[in-house]
């Protein structure tokens, strides 16, 4: 099953219209910038159980946006989770243009297990 995510700048917040009559009365602005950048799929890959998760993010949107989005859905602590792009690990600030991702392009996800440490009785 996968599930798809939209991730933008206002991804959080609540889009509500004003009124009608405040409507007629402004003029129209020309759409914000991240509106018009280009966006595309990135599925987002768990190894653990083969879940795939779809977000649509902006080329130019730090992956920060896509981490969080996903470690909140998922319930994880970011610090245990580590985003994997072509065989190289993922930092917050990158963009997908500057990896130069495509649409349907794959992020895989590896989580951390504690442990490993002597063993008390």
């Amino acid at each position: 099953m996968v599930d798809s995510v939209s991730i933008s700048s206002d991804s959080f917040e609540t889009n509500k219209s004003p009124p009608l009559d405040q409507k007629k009365n402004e003029q129209k602005s020309p759409p914000p910038e991240s509106s018009s950048q280009k966006k595309i799929m990135i599925k987002v890959k768990s190894q653990q159980d083969g879940g795939e998760d779809l977000y649509k993010i902006g080329e130019n949107a730090p992956l920060k946006k896509l981490m969080t989005a996903y470690c909140v859905k998922k319930n994880l602590d970011r610090s245990t989770v580590r985003f994997i792009f072509k065989k190289k690990g993922l930092k917050p600030r990158h963009t997908p243009s500057q990896l130069k991702m495509e649409d349907n392009d794959i992020i895989d996800i590896v989580t951390e297990q504690g442990g490993g440490g002597p063993y008390t009785a």
